[in-house]
């Protein structure tokens, strides 16, 4: 009886292992297979494939950067913030920029290497930030008076002290005096070429010490 079990496990094992070899032998057969496969196959169907080629808002606005400071902040007192600015005002200004409907030293050439659709990603983009006011500080006096004149001439469009924003109306409250004074000289001088067109006759009436009065009048309300 004990040789017969012997026996028996020793052709159980001799079985087993026959077994597992020809399974081994068959797994590594169709692993060199599948590795001759993929050899096979050109370098350009293995590669990842790369991702479009598309700039993102953040990316586009980059540009704005150099001369508007980050994210539209401006840090200089003779160029505009713009960060926050409305959506539809930012498009519309940035397109006149680019038909040359709107006159400029380098913003035209700059708009005209961008696509409508990205002139609209960047003016989004602008949009989505928060307005950063002026750390300058208004001159009292001239304040009182620019005041004055806002009331009169410019409250319609430019409503709460130059903050409320339409289509075409800037937010002017906070605004660098400096940067608001040459665009209101500039827009003395263009008179009905001024853009928007109805600032042109409104602005051309004040004296150059009431456009300062103004300047310092929106940046009081900020």
């Amino acid at each position: 009886m004990k040789i017969n079990r012997k026996l028996s496990t020793a052709l159980f094992v001799g079985v087993m292992f026959g077994w597992l070899a020809s399974s081994c032998s068959t797994t590594d057969s169709a692993m060199k297979k599948e590795s001759a496969k993929t050899a096979a196959k050109p370098a350009a169907e293995m590669a990842p494939a790369k991702p479009p080629g598309i700039r993102s808002p953040s990316m586009l606005a980059n540009t704005c950067a150099g001369c508007h400071g980050t994210d539209g902040a401006s840090a200089g007192d003779a160029m505009p913030i713009i960060g926050g600015m409305e959506k539809e005002y930012m498009q519309l200004v940035l397109a006149e920029f680019k038909s040359g409907e709107r006159d400029s030293t380098i913003m035209g050439r700059i708009a005209k290497g961008y696509s409508d659709n990205e002139l609209k990603a960047i003016a989004s983009y602008i949009a989505s930030q928060p307005w950063v006011s002026s750390p300058a500080k208004a001159d009292k006096k001239l304040a009182a008076i620019g005041k004055k004149i806002h009331e009169k001439r410019c409250k319609t469009c430019h409503e709460d002290g130059g903050r409320v924003q339409e289509d075409d109306a800037p937010r002017l409250a906070g605004q660098w005096p400096d940067y608001t004074m040459i665009y209101l000289k500039d827009c003395h001088k263009k008179g009905r070429r001024c853009l928007p067109r109805k600032m042109g006759k409104r602005v051309a009436e004040l004296s150059q010490k009431e456009l300062q009065a103004m300047a310092h009048y929106y940046l009081s309300e900020k």
